[in-house]
């Protein structure tokens, strides 16, 4: 009866689903151990050893089912060798005929080096005896079954130890590999903000240059300006494109420039002392602004009030009527100064005659004017000629002028004259107003104190050279 593939494994001794490489193996150790040549003596040598081939033939058929016959038996050594086998065994195919040979030659060679007394000693040996191997036993059976699955546990787990050192080092060139990428990221990101700073600072060298050379192109028309060489600020604020407005250093640019003396002063205060009327003008067309201030507080119709230049005092007058609300910025005075303090103090009737004309003096303004100037300190200083080269006479004539102005606007008399001590409260009011303003002359009249007397301001015809306002009418 034909064992069943789990009978066959028993046979051989084998697990249940051992793999065909076992079972190959396995069934050659035991063939040479059970070939009744190796077990002379034993009578069921032969039984044995066909037991083995049958579940080795079984198992064969069942994990190759491309194999269909058994292997051949060794003729002479106990198998069944009559012609119906013969004549099975030779319908086999070629290669399972070479694979049938190297096994029986393999198994020769092992029964060869076994030492078969009598084999191939002989020039006609009948047959050989090999020396008889001990049985395995039961327990020598379990030990080599337990060793064998040992092995098999062992090679698992150094499959599973290789595989989790392959995923230690798969993870390992992971990091490494992210690591580098950081790295070359940091360094790019490094890169870049390097070429930043590098083109920051190109470019503020590039601003500091051009800041520099608008600086220089800014002082030289200021210089020009100071000289009296209006064609050069024209071009220079025309063609180079120099701000009209503002003082002469531009923010930021106190390192290219020696400062000067007013930082405020603009081109339109230097052209309103310079008395240049046509510059004036020709500014306030290109944005210059009448409204901006110097050190002193002054605009620039206070500069040109204050030099007694009078074409440049009317542009003002009628550029920016005296009237008009917008006007007030350009002509409000300091408040250490009034509109006729400062026109007293250009020497200039004309001026004086503006002021009052104007509405632009009030009694306060004109009372404490007329107290100043006929005050000892203040004969003195209208003595003073202001104008290099004038004669005494002409400058005498100016003053009488002034005194009958203020007399007619004011509806005065004229005074007899007076000593100091009788204007000394006067005197002493003036040196007040004037203390903090060093910038122009002490002498000047300013805004009167509140207890300075009040009277209505006088108006009349508009006179001409001397004698001009004549009596209160």
């Amino acid at each position: 009866m034909p064992y069943k593939p789990a009978d066959a494994y028993l046979v051989l001794g084998l697990e249940d689903g051992a793999p065909l490489e076992t079972v190959k193996s396995t069934y050659k150790q035991l063939a040479l151990r059970t070939h009744p040549d190796k077990n002379p003596d034993n009578p069921d040598a032969t039984a044995e050893f066909q037991k083995l081939s049958e579940a080795y033939n079984v198992l064969l058929k069942h994990l190759d089912p491309k194999t269909s016959r058994p292997p051949r038996g060794f003729p002479g050594f106990g198998d069944d060798s009559d012609d119906d086998e013969y004549d099975d065994y030779e319908y086999e195919d070629e290669d399972e005929y070479e694979d049938r040979m190297a096994f029986y030659m393999f198994l020769f060679e092992k029964l060869m080096n076994g030492g078969g007394r009598g084999y191939g000693r002989g020039p006609h040996p009948q047959f050989f005896r090999r020396e008889p191997v001990q049985a395995e036993t039961p327990e020598e059976y379990t030990a080599r079954l337990r060793r064998s699955r040992e092995e098999q546990i062992a090679a698992e787990e150094r499959r599973k130890q290789a595989a989790a050192a392959r995923r230690a080092e798969i993870e390992m060139n992971r990091e490494i590999e992210r690591a580098a990428a950081e790295e070359r990221q940091k360094a790019k990101t490094e890169a870049k903000k390097a070429q930043a700073q590098v083109q920051r600072s190109k470019a503020e060298a590039a601003a500091l240059a051009l800041q520099k050379q608008a600086q220089a192109k800014r002082t030289a028309v200021f210089t020009a300006a100071r000289a009296g060489q209006s064609d050069k600020v024209k071009k220079g604020v025309w063609e180079d494109g120099v701000d009209a407005a503002g003082g002469e250093v531009q923010a930021g640019c106190n390192a290219f420039v020696k400062t000067p003396k007013d930082p405020q002063q603009t081109l339109l205060h230097i052209a309103a002392q310079n008395g240049d009327k046509d510059l004036i003008e020709w500014l306030d067309a290109h944005s210059a602004d009448p409204e901006e201030r110097d050190s002193s507080n002054l605009t620039a119709f206070h500069v040109a009030l204050e030099c007694g230049h009078i074409p440049a005092v009317q542009y003002f007058f009628e550029a920016y009527p005296s009237k008009d609300s917008d006007s007030k910025g350009v002509y409000q005075p300091p408040e250490s100064k009034t509109l006729l303090s400062i026109a007293l103090s250009s020497q200039e009737p004309e001026l004086v005659y503006q002021i009052l004309d104007k509405g632009l003096a009030t009694e306060q303004d004109i009372n404490s004017s007329w107290t100043w100037v006929t005050s000892a300190k203040g004969r003195a200083a209208m003595k003073k000629t202001k104008v290099a080269g004038q004669k005494s006479k002409m400058h005498e004539e100016k003053v009488e002028d002034i005194m009958k102005l203020l007399m007619r606007f004011g509806g005065f008399t004229p005074p007899p004259t007076p000593s100091s001590s009788d204007n000394s409260d006067g005197e002493d009011q003036w040196d007040r107003r004037e203390a903090p303003n060093q910038a122009h002359p002490s002498e000047e009249p300013s805004t009167p104190g509140p207890e300075q007397q009040k009277k209505p301001a006088q108006t009349g015809g508009r006179g001409r050279g001397r004698g001009r306002g004549g009596k209160r009418r």
